[in-house]
């Protein structure tokens, strides 16, 4: 389902961790660097120095993982900071894993980004039931099938933009990449409505006892032969 996210910004108390995705307390301190470890490291075979580092390196600790972030004044420099939400997670691993490479590579390249996205796409088409060879030919055939008016938006809207990323075009991906970011949104969007909500209600319907499931086919057998 679609949840509100809120990627790590340094001063804030809460966000998503990067490492668990959970909106968690996040600790904070500064890096400084000690000469005595009770491990044995690189760092022994070297000439060392003992000393705090300036103001701009801060580490942050997630409350939920425990997990440490290195940041040099306002960028997160370790792990890779995403500012897109997470992939849904009922999409087909690879298209989870192209979806991530996108995120990843957003910040130092919208247009690198576009273009996973739309490969993504493409893939997502597969998962819907289409060839995936031309996704404006399999656009074309969800529509046919009843396809939901803003679920068609969305996905010519990944298709033009990301059309835009592999070849000239006139959206300048790299003058507005914000757009980008939207495409994010898009492909959760589609997962959701394609996906996870049909998959929700067929599973809350089959728990449903079987004596009312019985009766309402038998009501729908007997309105189709009317």
């Amino acid at each position: 389902m679609a949840f509100d996210h809120f990627p790590p910004t340094l001063g804030k108390g809460e966000y998503h961790c990067p490492y668990c995705n959970v909106y968690a307390k996040q600790f904070y301190a500064h890096l400084s660097t000690l000469t005595n470890f009770n491990w044995r490291s690189e760092v022994d075979s070297h000439t060392k120095f003992d000393q705090h580092m300036p103001k701009d390196w801060i580490v942050t600790k997630c409350h939920h993982c425990s997990l440490v972030a290195f940041w040099h004044g306002e960028n997160m420099i370790y792990p890779k900071k995403s500012i897109a939400a997470p992939p849904n997670q009922d999409l087909s691993d690879s298209i989870q894993a192209d979806y991530q490479e996108a995120a990843s590579v957003l910040a130092d390249s919208p247009r690198a980004a576009a273009a996973l996205l739309r490969l993504a796409l493409q893939k997502l088409c597969v998962q819907l039931g289409e060839e995936g060879k031309n996704i404006n030919d399999d656009i074309k055939s969800l529509v046919k099938k009843g396809l939901n008016p803003l679920v068609q938006k969305s996905l010519d809207a990944l298709r033009i933009t990301g059309n835009n990323a592999v070849h000239p075009g006139e959206i300048d991906l790299s003058e507005e990449p914000h757009k980008v970011l939207k495409l994010f949104e898009l492909i959760n969007f589609i997962a959701n409505k394609m996906i996870t909500e049909p998959k929700e209600i067929e599973s809350f319907y089959e728990g449903l006892p079987s004596g009312a499931i019985q009766a309402v086919e038998k009501r729908d057998k007997a309105e189709s032969a009317s």
